[in-house]
């Protein structure tokens, strides 16, 4: 009698299971990852913005009529000529990374358009999502992004 070699189809279905199991457990870990790199980033950048007005304030003694203008007007830092922010920051919630900005008055109906909306009247900056975010964002869902 041969003996034959390989493996049993039992043996077979047994490890593809467990292949299918891990695989779940690292692509929701991944997901999960990625929805709180999105929002970290996104509040990190809004944060980045709301400090360059603040120097921009210190440095023209004014606020800036849009944040276009951040990274237009320059400043001296010990001798050194410096914008007050290199590029637009990305806004990450939505769909795809958004850097538009927006200037309007704070009394005005945000677009929810995704990006950035300056206040004119108020100096201030906010993500232009209105919608509290959905169940796929984890923790942060039901947050609203404009009121961060």
């Amino acid at each position: 009698m041969k003996s034959q070699k390989g493996f049993t189809l039992v043996e077979i279905l047994i490890v593809m299971t467990i292949i299918a199991i891990l695989a779940t457990v690292v692509i929701q870990n991944i997901v999960g990852f990625d929805s709180e790199a999105k929002i970290t980033a996104t509040k990190s950048n809004l944060n980045a913005l709301r400090t360059s007005i603040t120097l921009f304030r210190a440095k023209k003694g004014r606020y800036p009529e849009s944040l276009n203008e951040l990274s237009k007007e320059t400043y001296l830092d010990k001798g050194v000529k410096k914008t007050f922010i290199a590029k637009m920051p990305e806004e990450s919630i939505s769909e795809e990374p958004n850097n538009t900005t927006e200037v309007q008055m704070s009394t005005e109906t945000l677009s929810n358009n995704g990006g950035w909306t300056y206040f004119k009247d108020t100096a201030e900056v906010v993500v232009d999502i209105t919608t509290p975010l959905d169940a796929t964002w984890d923790e942060y869902a039901g947050e609203k992004p404009s009121e961060w």
